[in-house]
């Protein structure tokens, strides 16, 4: 399977959960259980990189398909201690999307979109074979025609607006296509979307305007779950102790959750303590504009601050 009840992420949350450095944030899978199948149903979390979006995709992933039994792999984290917890666990389909992913020699947008469109169509055909002779012309028709329902799980979801070959046109094109799928349709029973910057850097219509968006300037709801606190980082210190409290405050208490609490980069305490020594890594992962574009596009920010990892 491509996109529907893959085995991919639970067996890529798995490798993290056998990190000796993981940090548990299960107890996201509580908040989001809570808005499947509700009104507040679409949902989107927004953060640089290395902030744990991708980690967490797959734990949500790896927690509600139907394509694999992960209990064992959750029985030794938090959410097991959740009177929530094996409710919802493993009993839905999951669409899980990394848009970052590509084609092979992927030219143009159009060859990007028809690569996501052609693997949904081939999962959909295998596991509904009521739909799998009909020509569609419009994916969430198809996926109406299953009569069945979805969990949708879009990672990274603005990766291809920093592609080259993608023009204003193809990111009409591209907000046009999500909300066909997933705008009031029946068959969604959440979509958990993740992006870098707030959707109002690429949408100013209502293109994307169903979703509930929790980015890095607004969020008191999901925002511990996303980058590490002083106590989850004097844990570390003090298990590993390879580079002290001290000096790792000093180098990466750079940013804050909604409350003002410091909040630390997890690429970069982790990097830190595994070499034992403090380094600029998360510039090194990227490129840093996307921390001035987060912080103009949120009319919010003349009430926060926000500092750079600087050495």
């Amino acid at each position: 399977m491509n996109y529907l009840n893959s085995t991919e992420p639970m067996k890529l949350f798995e490798k993290e959960c056998k990190g000796r450095l993981y940090v548990d944030k299960s107890m996201l899978i509580e908040k989001i259980s809570d808005k499947v199948g509700s009104a507040g149903q679409y949902i989107c979390i927004t953060r640089p990189r290395r902030f744990g979006k991708t980690i967490n995709a797959n734990m949500l992933a790896a927690y509600f398909t139907k394509g694999c039994d992960s209990t064992e792999l959750f029985n030794g984290l938090k959410i097991h201690d959740s009177s929530v917890y094996g409710e919802k666990q493993n009993q839905y389909n999951v669409i899980h999307i990394d848009f970052s992913v590509q084609p092979d020699f992927c030219e143009c947008y159009r060859d990007y979109i028809s690569n996501i469109i052609e693997n949904l169509k081939e999962d959909l055909a295998e596991v509904y074979p009521s739909v799998a002779d009909r020509d569609y012309t419009q994916i969430s028709r198809m996926f109406r025609d299953t009569g069945d329902t979805f969990i949708f799980i879009l990672d990274e979801w603005d990766s291809v607006f920093y592609e080259k070959f993608v023009g204003e046109d193809d990111r009409i094109q591209f907000l046009k296509w999500l909300k066909g799928l997933l705008k009031d349709k029946p068959y969604v029973e959440l979509a958990y979307m993740t992006g870098i910057l707030p959707i109002a850097k690429y949408s100013s219509g209502s293109e994307l305007n169903m979703f509930d968006e929790y980015n890095f300037m607004n969020d008191n709801v999901f925002d511990q779950y996303f980058g590490f606190s002083e106590e989850e980082v004097h844990r570390l210190c003090e298990k590993y102790g390879s580079v002290s409290f001290t000096e790792l405050k000093e180098w990466y208490d750079g940013y804050y959750f909604y409350n003002g609490d410091s909040l630390f980069n997890p690429l970069s305490v982790n990097r830190a303590l595994d070499r034992g020594l403090c380094l600029n890594y998360w510039t090194e992962t990227g490129p840093m504009n996307e921390i001035a574009d987060c912080i103009e596009n949120d009319p919010r920010t003349k009430k926060h601050t926000c500092k750079i990892e600087t050495a």
